[in-house]
């Protein structure tokens, strides 16, 4: 298909591979689509929209796709870096083997979510919003989450290394088989949270932490 910048709903299409090298994809609407193996590199896709769409070997990299919503898309093999996806809304969605650095997902917000295998060093989810969520034999370096709140979502076989969860907010969520060597809980606070096979004092700071 031959991508026209002027159309602006694509429905139960598919974006074949190809570079979009400082091109704008801003205000797009994909649902039931598929887009494989495409390139964000230097460009925009801001405002955009998509349901039930397939999100395959997407590499993003210095975009600013910022304000976007997403309801039960998935996504394969995603590698981000240098880029800012802020103030988007995730819902329903499924994230598998992605791999990101230097990056923001700050102010975003998170429903029914899953994360599984990913690898992250120094993406930044500040002030972001996570209920029912599940992350899975996930690995992050320096992944930072301050001011967030967490609920009913689940940690499994996790490395948390050196993750920073200053003054975020844990309400009924479990930490099950998870590495937390040099993590931060600085005024965290944990309400109804379960820690199975995991010591929470593998943390580098807990000062000022409550447990309701």
């Amino acid at each position: 298909m031959q991508e026209s910048p002027k159309r602006k709903v694509l429905i139960h299409e598919t974006l074949p591979g190809r570079d979009l090298k400082q091109k704008d994809m801003s205000g797009k609407c994909l649902v039931g689509s598929t887009v494989q193996s495409i390139r964000l590199q230097d460009a925009r896709c801001r405002f955009l929209r998509a349901q039930n769409t397939r999100f395959q070997n997407v590499s993003i990299d210095q975009a600013l796709c910022d304000k976007g919503y997403y309801q039960d898309c998935n996504w394969g093999n995603l590698q981000i870096q240098d880029s800012f996806i802020t103030e988007s809304h995730f819902s329903g969605c499924r994230f598998e083997k992605s791999e990101g650095k230097l990056s923001s997902f700050g102010l975003s917000t998170f429903y029914d979510c899953k994360f599984k295998e990913s690898r992250f060093s120094e993406i930044s989810f500040s002030g972001s919003w996570w209920q029912a969520c599940r992350f899975e034999n996930e690995d992050y370096f320096f992944v930072r989450f301050p001011s967030s709140v967490f609920i009913d979502t689940q940690f499994t076989k996790c490395r948390l290394q050196k993750a920073i969860f200053r003054a975020a907010t844990f309400i009924r969520c479990t930490f099950e088989s998870c590495d937390l060597t040099d993590s931060v809980f600085h005024k965290a606070r944990f309400i109804d949270t379960e820690w199975i096979e995991t010591d929470i004092h593998q943390a580098a700071n807990l000062e000022e932490v409550r447990y309701d």
